[in-house]
């Protein structure tokens, strides 16, 4: 974890969960594998011929880009570590 990271989940603790680290750590944790597992989920259905509908200006929707946005890499500034 670097110092931005660390910055930034003490930030959490203090902010959403009464100063509890663990409990910011395990939340955490928890999103990450809950986003993983809906981008999983995402990736098998467009498998399978899944399409999101376009949106009526015939755009791709946000959910759409979500989802299928890949993190290889994180790079984490001030403004990350200031914002919860």
């Amino acid at each position: 974890m670097s110092e931005h990271q660390a910055v930034w989940l003490r930030k959490v603790a203090e902010e959403r969960h009464s100063g509890n680290l663990s409990e910011a750590v395990r939340q955490a944790l928890t999103d990450s594998w809950l986003l993983r597992r809906a981008r999983e989920e995402y990736r098998s259905m467009r498998a399978e011929g899944f399409e999101f509908p376009r949106d009526e200006d015939g755009m791709t929707r946000g959910i759409e880009l979500f989802l299928s946005w890949e993190m290889k890499q994180s790079v984490w500034d001030e403004e990350d570590a200031a914002r919860t």
